[in-house]
Parts: structure tokens; C-alpha cells; sequence
């Protein structure tokens, strides 16, 4: 849960700043794209290790 409400605060705020035209929109895709991977990564290796607990062989 506290990982769902500090990424939508990331999200919002990075929103708000392109908003105001602090950040150009190529900025905020690179970020996006960065959260968006860092965040697949982490879930796919949050599996892997929850796979581990059953699968002695990984």
C-alpha cells in the first residue's frame, strides 16, 4: 500500500511539474518509462523469489 500512494505521489508531482513547465515532456517519458521498467523489474523478481519458496531449484 505504501508503495501504490509514494509511486502516485511521484506521478503527481511529476505531472504538476510539467504543468508548470519545470519539466520538458521528453523528461517526463524518459522518467515514466524508467518507473514504469524499475516497477516490472521489482514485481518480476518479487515473483521469482516468492517462486523460490516452492521451487527449491531456483
Amino acid at each position: 500500500m505504501v508503495t501504490v500512494l509514494g509511486t502516485s505521489m511521484v506521478l503527481f508531482t511529476v505531472i504538476y511539474a510539467e504543468k508548470k513547465g519545470w519539466v520538458d515532456k521528453e523528461k517526463v517519458r524518459v522518467i515514466m518509462q524508467v518507473g514504469m521498467n524499475a516497477g516490472i523489474l521489482g514485481s518480476l523478481l518479487y515473483f521469482l523469489y516468492t517462486l523460490s519458496s516452492f521451487l527449491p531449484f531456483l
